[in-house]
Parts: C-alpha cells; sequence; structure tokens
C-alpha cells in the first residue's frame, strides 16, 4: 500500500504529566466558576440586568453542560444585592367572599400581621364574652325587657279587670291564657262545668269568647312592643360588641399605621366583626359556650389573613427553581373540602406556587417539563403579558363542568423568568410561537466544548478538586486525572478541545471512586477510571453483544478476510437511548447493462432517509464528471446494505458505496479486511463524518472476536483525524501492529487502499473505469438501434392485416 497507517499519537489526544500547569490536584485551590462559556455568561449578565418587560431569558444547550448550576450562582449571586420583595396576603372580601383581596405588605410583616390578627381573635374571645357579663349591660338588657313586660303585663290586668267582674277568672302559663267561670266564690274545673245545665254552659262559653276577643285586642300590638324589643337589644349589643372589639382593633391599627391597605381593612374588619358575633350570639350567650372551638375557627378563617407569600429581607431578590413546575406548582391552587356533602373553600385555602414566591426576582423553569402540560404554556404567557397572576385553572378535556368556588384578585406580576431548554425547544418556539420571541428576547447559548489550553487544564482540575471535596471523594492522581481529560475529549469528538458535559465526568469520577474504596486505594488513579469505563460500557453493551454475537454465527454476513468484488464494509453507528455503538454493515453493489441509472434499494424500500438517498445520488454525480465526458453516463446499478431492516439515514456510506460500485465496474476485487466511512462530494472529495471513534471501535470488536491478524483496519476521512480519540484497547492494537488506521483525502487514496494499488497503477484503474463505462453505453446503445430499426419496418397493408385476420362463417 502506498499510505501509511496513522501511529499511536495521533489516534488520541497528546497530554503528558509533566506538561500540566500543576504537580498535583492537592494543591490546587477551590474553583466552582464554570469553565469557558464566555458567551453563556456574557448573555446572562445582560440578560438579568435588562429592566424592560419581555427581556427574558431563554438558556440554551445540551444536559449536562452545568446549564441550571451556572444559572443558579448567577442569579442568586444578583439577588443578593437587590432589595427584598413585599410579602403578600389574601383577606376576606366582606361584601363578597367569592372575590378575597390580596394586599401587599412590607418585607416580613405577613407573618406578623397573621400572628397579631391570631391574637386578636383569642383576645376578643376573651373581652367579648366579659362585655356581655357586665353589670351594665345587665341593667340595660333588664330595662329593655322590663319595658315589654310591663307593657304585655298591663294589657293582661285590663283584661283581667274585666273578666272579674263578669265572675271569670284569668290563668297564664308559660305559652297560654286562659278563663275560667268563678261559682261560689272559686273558679270551677272541668267536671264541674260539664254538670252545668246546657243553657248556663253557653251563656259561660259566650262570655269567655268576648273575653279572648278583649284579649286579642289588648295584645293585638304585642308584635311591635317584640320588634321593639329586638331592636333595642340588637342595638345593644351591636353598641356591646363594637365598644369591646374596638380597643383591640385599634392596637392593630395603630400598629400598622402607614401601610397601605391594612386601615381600611380593619375598619371593614370591625364592622363585619359586630355583625358576625351577632349572627352567632348563642355562641357567647350560653356560659357553656363561651370558649367554643367553633366559634374560635369562625373568628379565625374569617379575620384571619391568609399568608400568600413571606420573604426573608436578609436574602435579597427570590430566586425560584422550579424542579416539578405542574400547572398547581406554577400558578399556585385553591383547596376545597367536604362539608356535610357540599364542596366547599374559603380565602384561606389559597395557596401560592412557583410564580408567587418568586414574584420580584427569578423564576429558572425547564422547558422540557413545562411542555408535558399543555396549559401551562398559553398561562404563562397569559401571566408575562398581562403582567398579573390569577388562579385560573384550565378545564381539562372530558372533565365535567365545576363551579369554582373563588375568583380571588389577581397580584401584580413583576418577574424575569429563565427558561432553560436544548436547541430544539428553542428553535421549534421560534418558528411556530410568534409571542415567544416578544417575550424571550435574550438567548444564552452554551458552548457544547472548548479549547483545551494551559488553562482550562488548570480550571478542569479546580473543578475535579472542588466536586471532589464537595462529594467526599479521594484525591485524583494526575495520571487519573489525565484520563478525565481524555474522557471529556472523546465526549467533544475532539483532540483538542474539552466537553462541556462536566455532569458527565463528575459522575465518571463518581463511579471511579466506587471502585477505589472497594480496592481499599488512598487515591483514585488512571487504573480506577479506566475501569470505571470499561463496566459502564459493559452495562450498557447488551444489544451490541448480541448483534456482535450474530454476525459471529454467521446470522448476518461480515466477512473481515479475502478479497470480493462490489462487497465492502461499511460502518454504522446505532443511537438506542443514550447509548451509541458502531457495527459493520455490509455494502453490496451490482452493475449491468440499462438505463436506470444507480438505484438506491434502500430509498426504494423506503428505509433509507433523505440524506442517504442523497449521497447515493452523488455517486452519479462524480462517475460522470470524472469518467463520462465524451459520452452519456449510461448503466443500470443496484446499491444495499444487506441484512438492513431499520431505517438509514447519514451520507457517511457514500465513499463505501461509490468504491463497491467502482469494483462492481470493474471487476476488481475489494480487501475484506478492511472498513470504510466517509462522505464524498462530486469531485471525490472525501469529506467529515459524524461518530468516527464508535464505528472504528465496532469494526475492531468485530476483528478482535475473530482474531487480530495484522491485514485489518479502518479507512476514514483525513478531515476526521483530529477526532480520534479511541479506546485504550484500539490504541494497543494499533501499537502492537494488529490493527491498523488510514485516513484518505480523496476517493483515489480509498481505491489504493482497499484495492491494493500501487500509486502507479491509479491510472490503469482509471482508464479501466472510463473503457467499462464506455463499454456499457454502447452495449445500451446498441440496444436503442435495434429497438428504433424495428419501429421503422415496413407496416403491413390493410389487406395483409386483415387476411391475418380469422373469418367469422355464418
Amino acid at each position: 500500500m502506498s499510505q501509511l497507517p496513522l501511529s499511536v499519537e495521533n489516534l488520541t489526544t497528546a497530554i503528558n504529566a509533566s506538561e500540566l500547569p500543576f504537580k498535583s490536584l492537592a494543591d490546587l485551590e477551590a474553583n466552582v466558576e464554570f469553565l469557558g462559556q464566555s458567551r453563556a455568561k456574557h448573555a446572562l449578565a445582560f440578560g438579568l440586568e435588562a429592566k424592560r418587560r419581555g427581556y427574558n431569558l431563554f438558556v440554551m444547550g445540551d444536559s449536562g453542560t452545568g446549564r441550571i448550576s451556572m444559572v443558579m450562582r448567577h442569579i442568586e449571586a444578583k439577588a443578593q444585592l437587590q432589595k427584598a420583595q413585599p410579602d403578600w396576603i389574601y383577606v376576606n372580601n366582606f361584601d363578597e367572599s367569592r372575590e378575597p383581596w390580596v394586599m401587599q405588605l412590607p418585607t416580613s410583616f405577613g407573618k406578623k400581621l397573621v400572628s397579631d390578627c391570631q391574637k386578636m381573635v383569642g383576645r376578643l374571645l376573651v373581652t367579648i364574652p366579659a362585655a356581655f357579663e357586665n353589670p351594665s349591660y345587665q341593667r340595660k338588657k333588664q330595662a329593655i325587657d322590663k319595658r315589654f313586660n310591663s307593657r304585655f303585663e298591663s294589657a293582661i290586668e285590663q283584661v283581667e279587670k274585666e273578666a272579674n267582674q263578669q265572675g271569670f277568672a284569668l290563668y297564664q302559663d308559660a305559652s297560654n291564657i286562659s278563663f275560667s267561670p268563678i261559682i261560689d266564690g272559686k273558679p270551677i274545673d272541668d267536671i264541674t262545668f260539664t254538670n252545668l245545665p246546657p243553657e248556663q254552659r253557653d251563656a259561660i262559653n259566650q262570655a269567655i269568647d268576648l273575653l279572648e276577643d278583649k284579649l286579642t285586642e289588648a295584645l293585638l300590638e304585642m308584635p311591635q312592643w317584640k320588634r321593639e324589643s329586638y331592636e333595642a337589644m340588637q342595638e345593644l349589643n351591636s353598641a356591646t360588641i363594637h365598644s369591646a372589639s374596638a380597643p383591640v382593633v385599634s392596637e392593630l391599627q395603630e400598629k400598622y399605621r402607614g401601610i397601605t391597605g391594612t386601615q381600611i381593612y380593619f375598619k371593614e374588619l370591625l364592622g363585619h366583626l359586630v355583625k358576625i358575633i351577632l349572627e352567632n350570639f348563642n355562641l357567647i350567650e350560653s356560659p357553656e359556650l363561651k370558649n367554643d372551638q367553633g366559634l374560635r375557627e369562625l373568628l379565625q378563617q374569617t379575620f384571619v389573613p391568609n399568608l400568600l407569600v413571606s420573604n426573608n429581607p436578609a436574602l435579597g431578590a427570590p430566586v425560584v427553581y422550579e424542579a416539578h413546575p405542574t400547572f398547581s406548582n406554577l400558578f399556585g391552587r385553591v383547596e376545597y373540602w367536604n362539608e356535610g356533602g357540599a364542596i366547599t373553600t374559603s380565602y384561606q385555602y389559597i395557596r401560592s406556587g412557583a410564580l408567587h414566591r418568586a414574584n420580584g426576582g427569578y423564576l429558572v423553569l425547564e422547558a422540557e417539563k413545562i411542555f408535558e402540560d399543555p396549559y401551562i404554556w398559553g398561562q404563562l404567557k397569559q401571566a408575562l403579558l398581562t403582567q398579573e397572576l390569577k388562579f385560573d385553572p384550565p378545564m381539562m378535556e372530558g372533565q365535567t363542568a365545576v363551579t369554582i368556588g373563588l375568583s380571588p384578585h389577581g397580584v401584580p406580576l413583576d418577574i424575569k423568568i429563565i427558561l432553560v431548554g436544548s436547541r430544539q425547544y428553542y428553535y421549534l418556539l421560534q418558528d411556530n410561537d410568534p409571542e415567544f420571541s416578544e417575550l424571550f428576547r435574550v438567548l444564552v447559548d452554551f458552548d457544547e466544548h472548548l479549547d483545551k489550553s494551559t488553562e482550562s487544564l488548570l480550571h478542569m482540575a479546580q473543578l475535579v478538586k472542588t466536586h471532589s471535596e464537595s462529594e467526599g471523594f479521594a484525591e485524583v492522581t494526575l495520571k487519573g486525572f489525565i484520563e478525565l481529560v481524555k474522557f471529556s475529549c472523546r465526549l467533544s469528538g475532539h483532540q483538542h478541545q474539552l466537553s462541556t458535559r462536566f455532569g458527565e465526568v463528575f459522575e465518571l469520577l463518581g463511579e471511579a471512586d466506587v471502585l477505589r474504596f472497594e480496592q481499599d486505594d488512598p487515591k483514585i488513579t488512571e487504573q480506577h477510571v479506566l475501569e470505571a469505563l470499561r463496566q459502564r460500557e459493559f452495562r450498557h453493551s447488551r444489544i451490541r453483544s448480541e448483534m456482535l454475537q450474530e454476525v459471529l454465527e454467521g446470522q448476518i454476513i461480515i466477512h473481515t478476510s479475502g478479497n470480493v468484488v462490489g462487497s465492502i464494509n461499511g460502518l454504522t453507528v446505532w443511537e438506542i437511548g443514550s447509548t451509541d455503538f458502531g457495527t459493520p454493515a455490509r455494502i453490496t453493489a451490482t452493475v449491468f447493462p440499462g438505463n436506470k441509472g444507480i438505484v438506491d434499494i434502500e430509498r426504494e424500500s423506503d428505509l433509507g432517509l433523505s440524506i442517504h438517498s442523497k449521497g447515493v445520488l452523488i455517486l452519479s454525480g462524480y462517475l460522470a464528471n470524472r469518467y463520462a465526458r465524451e459520452f452519456t453516463l449510461t448503466l443500470s446499478a443496484n446499491i444495499v446494505m444487506e441484512q438492513s431492516y431499520g431505517l438509514i439515514d447519514g451520507d457517511s456510506a457514500s465513499l463505501a458505496e461509490l468504491c463497491a460500485l467502482i469494483s462492481a465496474i470493474t471487476e476488481h476485487p475489494i480487501q475484506q479486511s478492511l472498513a470504510v466511512t466517509g462522505s464524498i462530494n462530486q469531485f471525490g472529495e472525501v469529506q467529515a463524518i459524524g461518530g468516527v471513534n464508535e464505528k472504528i471501535e465496532g469494526f475492531f470488536e468485530l476483528c478482535r472476536a475473530r482474531g487480530l491478524n495484522g491485514h485489518q483496519g479502518v479507512v476514514v476521512p483525513k478531515a476526521n483525524q483530529k477526532h480520534l480519540m479511541l479506546k485504550q484497547e484500539v490504541l494497543n492494537a494499533v501499537e502492537q501492529g494488529m490493527f491498523a488506521i488510514y485516513t484518505v483525502e480523496t476517493v483515489d487514496d480509498a481505491l489504493a487502499i482497499l484495492l491494493s494499488l500501487a500509486e502507479s497503477e491509479m491510472p490503469e484503474l482509471h482508464k479501466k473505469i472510463t473503457e467499462k463505462l464506455k463499454q456499457l453505453h454502447d452495449i445500451c446503445e446498441d440496444v436503442e438501434e435495434e429497438d428504433d430499426g424495428e419501429e421503422q419496418a415496413v407496416p403491413a397493408t390493410a389487406d395483409e392485416t386483415k387476411s391475418e385476420l380469422p373469418t367469422k362463417k355464418p
């Protein structure tokens, strides 16, 4: 072969312990600042400083890059410098209890007011009953009763006097007044009355009827007397309650003087308090019920405010991260309870949400979570647009109508939302929701990688040390740290860049510390890190192992030795959940005369997606441009990825497909001990592809399982050389000369390796390709000429045609 394989030094990042700007991680200072992300930090600082409406932030980046941690750290630092936000309470709307009022209080005053109102209820339960036991009240009450009784007794005396004059006695008990005739100086009983002559009984009954009429006439104004007495008692009770309550409420009025809304509330409270006590006067009047718990609960449920939000003056502006953003967790809720079969509630059962608690400050949400509920996004936009937060739960589809017990007044909203999500969500919202760009004007874009500089390595070491100390891990050795750096480079897919997904680096560090603890080692070494990687790979390797076993058993045909015409080993990457792994795939091509062109069987069977089909179509452009300038490219060829039963996408197989096609055209065999990956353009230049490490390792695993013989290897684009971060097993095999990695820049480079051709033999190959394509063209042209000749034959005459037709006889 004219081209040499890459050396081990080119297959991974170059880093030595002597090159590190420190001798030990133990000597480093702790550092919690995130590595890199200068663009994101600048955008975050700008977004947090912007005060205008609509300057909410969307933090865009992949999970594991420390998006939320960095955002929270910056927000909390800024919030500490801001003033604390006011408290919010709900109070009873005495005129319309279904619409409780919201009230703003100075910071930390909410709890004080609730506590003072609870104490007020306790004092009222003592002072009000005591006021009704006061001798002054009792005298006034007796005077009212006496006035009523005097009128009543005066009326009765007049009727009784007239009855006595007519020989009747008047009897009065608790509920009845009656008359009885007097005979021989004493009232008679019923038996004596029954024995009287009928005429005498009739006379007595007539006299009694007349007396009862006079009694009724005398007591005709009795309802008026009762009403006047009742009104007098109500006035007395109201005045007594007011005089007993006013000093208690006045103390609160004086204590909270100057706070907007409290004076109005206390004034209305005092008036409504009199009404509530009068409506439940029996609980005050009965001595055994003076300490009744029901009355205490009634007063507390009516007059004690509901603390919605309480802020700490020492913590600055509120910062809230809502990890479980359901509708009620964000916007609050109203709780209900069952009372005698009826569903009821009150202002006391209004519960705050994350938006209430973050009001005046910052709320951090994850986009992926809020879109799990289709109602959240619309309600969130409505709150930001109107700058008001209302309790307005949605009616779910299929839910029967339920009368909402409360319609609380809305809370003014002044908040900055920080929405954290992937690029997919950001661009989806930007394209489909015009209001999104108006409400989230600041994009905080997190980088996925950063340069592997001396400064970044030092910073990363500080982060590793800080995380180890905070989690209680052992110290990491220099060689152990180097393996973490290599893992980070592997995540970024670049030899000279570190991944910003430090969450995965820290996870690997934690797993390495578990192994260190099991082995009772004092420090985390490179062996612990490498073993943690191997165990992690093993835990996720079931599907890959099953696929490899199918190849080894011959259920899937993949050759790793010999030479075959029109057959080549391509490389694919499987993405299953969070696991990516590479596997080889056999690509075959057949060529025959015809004008169908290059047929992508994957596309024809609806298994090839658009990008894969594009890669196949480019092959025709390359062949025509390179070999068919003097004649029309005319051929029929079928290309297929054998034993592939799922969807295929990507153009990284186009180099392999072209080499298989050229092999089929020239009938020159391809080495099956090699696998190839790469994308090509119409000029034959080999372009970079993704997943290069997984693809190489997938073919290596198959070769190792069958036995490495020193002839196996992989051909990859030259542009991917800086992306090579291969496992130690592959590096060891390359170092021992048992496996090879070749890089190519052009199709010719790949053909020279795959067809085992020297540089001097390449012109002959191209000449042969041109001749074969010309032969295919000529064959097709000859066939077309024959077809044209048949079409130009002289047609039979009408008589000749008619004579050949069967004759129908009668």
